[in-house]
């Protein structure tokens, strides 16, 4: 008997089977009705000094242990070890580059000294031992500590020029505890992202007078750190849509943006956010503008773009983050952008922070616009709502890659929008291919990059297509306000999408998620009959797709057949497809430009 593939469930993992049974998850989709998670609030002193890259923090932390667990060690975060000589890596650090990562001077729990004997740090991992944390406590835990900010090997952070810096994952970090993993021990070690609890933040900066600083968050003292006349352009930036320039070549010039003190402490705040990152400049510009958000109080978020004067092409970047600001707000997934300011920022890398993005100053227009958009949609994912980068990076990676080729034209059509999704193609049927759910650490090689980025963001594509976008923007902003400011894992969101739609998807997220099929779609047979066609497509790979027809008669004329993915039967049997038309038909060709398939050779008929 052939395989029926509607009836087969999707293989469950026993920690979610166990998190179903406790009601901290459950089959709708939605928080249950036990969920919890743990949370830290931060308050962190930094003092950074730039010729020296040399950062001394002080830290304290609020934590609250809302599990039924008591907590017999404390797992901290310390993420700037993965820059420390001895320390693991999946990602090459110049010798140069390597040191003895960070410097704790000393932990206080509770207001008591932690004996370094009750410390052991492995890598980015440090576990302090001997605590006794009930369910429902609020521990107090403090810091001081210093490390050198890395001069190349620019790994999410470090120095981007002589005089300009982006510092992120700067101080030391209480690990996520959940309901599905317990303690999150995956170290850090370069390829992989990040898993953070939410809390609030306050953090002061100290740098030399001369340097301006943008930062995740609200500026708290603008008038004590700025001069009137940016203050007066930073207030007419947040009011209106028109770009100002706030600062300019002529302010560096003159350095008569910030006040002429020796140094001067930027003290900024945030609420509900999982992760805190600053970029620091003497010589970069800025331009902001802002976008109306939430038409029903008002609200606007600023947008900006601080970079060297040098990058002119950078001067695009603050209209693609206001139009994608916009089209988050009310096109998709149309839900107000949930952030006061988005800020990107000239950089080394292509990384997404809270309120944050360090950006290459990428000179192709494609490449600018495509990963600007990619960048700014990162705010609704991991951060707005707070999917696990570490161990499922699809969950953001394939929605910020599909914003790519779905809102990248409507935002600047002058720009070609050839998308190559050639490296599903180059990867599938490889040893190395994985399904989508394979956990991220796991994957590596060529086919790294088409299971956490693009065959996600197609799988999305397709999913659209099948429901359409009313139906699928239902589910999206549903799976959205459900999981705002918490974890959900993989099945949370393939039951949210099922329970919104009403629809049976899990033959859909099993042949997409679970399985390690090949996109090989082939037209087989081709029979004309006296009234239409009959055109026979199968599937030898098993990956199951849309069908997209292009028929194309002896008179130049064409037409188009589609099929939603749905159209494949319970068992993989061919899919026949009748044509009515008078007409000869000269050429049939199947996909599109979004359709995946190994072998294009038999996808044409004549």
């Amino acid at each position: 008997m052939k395989p029926n593939l509607y009836a087969q469930p999707i293989p469950l993992l026993k920690t979610i089977e166990k998190a179903n049974l406790k009601k901290t998850r459950n089959a709708i989709g939605t928080p249950g009705a036990n969920y919890w998670q743990n949370s830290g609030d931060y308050s962190i002193d930094v003092q950074f000094d730039p010729s020296t890259r040399k950062l001394n923090g002080k830290v304290r932390i609020a934590y609250k242990n809302n599990s039924p667990d008591t907590l017999k060690l404390l797992m901290i975060k310390l993420f700037p070890n993965f820059y420390k000589s001895n320390s693991m890596r999946n990602m090459p650090v110049a010798s140069e580059d390597l040191g003895t990562g960070i410097n704790i001077d000393f932990i206080t729990i509770d207001g008591l000294e932690f004996k370094d004997f009750k410390r052991k740090i492995r890598g980015t991992n440090m576990y302090l031992t001997g605590v006794n944390i009930l369910p429902g406590k609020n521990t107090a835990i403090e810091m001081e500590y210093d490390y050198t900010v890395n001069k190349g090997s620019f790994v999410r952070t470090g120095q981007v020029d002589p005089e300009s810096f982006f510092i992120a994952y700067f101080f030391p970090r209480v690990a996520v505890y959940d309901d599905i993993d317990g303690w999150d021990d995956y170290p850090y070690l370069g390829k992989e992202e990040f898993y953070n609890d939410y809390g609030n933040f306050k953090v002061s900066i100290t740098v030399p007078g001369n340097y301006q600083v943008w930062a995740t968050g609200d500026l708290k003292n603008p008038e004590t750190v700025y001069e009137p006349h940016i203050l007066d352009r930073i207030k007419l930036a947040e009011t209106g849509d028109k770009v100002i320039d706030i600062i300019t070549d002529s302010d560096i010039k003159n350095q008569n943006s910030t006040r002429k003190n020796k140094f001067n402490t930027w003290k900024f705040e945030a609420s509900n956010i999982t992760d805190f990152a600053f970029g620091l400049s003497n010589h970069f510009v800025w331009q902001a503008s802002s976008v109306l958000v939430d038409p029903l109080n008002k609200r606007r978020t600023r947008v900006d773009a601080v970079f060297n004067p040098e990058h002119s092409n950078y001067s695009k970047v603050v209209g693609y983050t206001a139009k994608t600001v916009d089209l988050i707000s009310n096109y998709f997934p149309n839900i107000p952008f949930p952030y006061s300011h988005q800020t990107v920022f000239d950089g080394l890398d292509a990384m997404e922070y809270p309120m944050m993005v360090n950006m290459l100053p990428f000179e192709d227009h494609t490449e600018l616009l495509e990963l600007t958009v990619h960048e700014v949609f990162h705010s609704i994912f991991p951060f707005y709502v707070g999917t696990n980068e570490t161990k499922y990076s699809f969950m953001d990676e394939g929605w910020a890659t599909f914003t790519e080729f779905y809102l990248s034209p409507l935002i600047d059509s002058s720009v070609a929008l050839e998308y190559d999704i050639s490296a599903v193609n180059k990867s599938a049927g490889t040893a190395e291919d994985m399904p989508i759910m394979t956990p991220t650490p796991q994957l590596y090689g060529k086919a790294r990059f088409s299971n956490k980025d693009l065959k996600p963001a197609l799988a999305h594509r397709y999913l659209q297509e099948l429901l359409g976008k009313q139906l699928f923007d239902k589910c999206i902003q549903n799976y959205i306000k459900n999981w705002a400011g918490k974890h959900p894992t993989p099945y949370d969101f393939f039951n949210s999408f099922e329970n919104d739609s009403k629809v049976d998807l899990k033959w859909f997220w099993k042949n997409w998620y679970f399985e390690k099929n090949v996109p090989d779609l082939a037209i087989t047979k081709v029979k004309k009959n006296k009234k239409d066609y009959n055109i026979t497509i199968s599937s030898p790979g098993k990956l199951l797709m849309p069908i997209h027809l292009t028929i194309t008669f002896s008179d130049g004329s064409k037409e188009t057949i589609s099929k939603k993915i749905y159209c494949w039967k319970k068992d993989y049997s061919d899919v026949s497809i009748i044509f009515p038309t008078q007409k000869t038909i000269s050429q049939i060709n199947l996909g599109d430009s979004f359709d995946v398939d190994i072998n294009p050779e038999d996808n044409v008929w004549k």
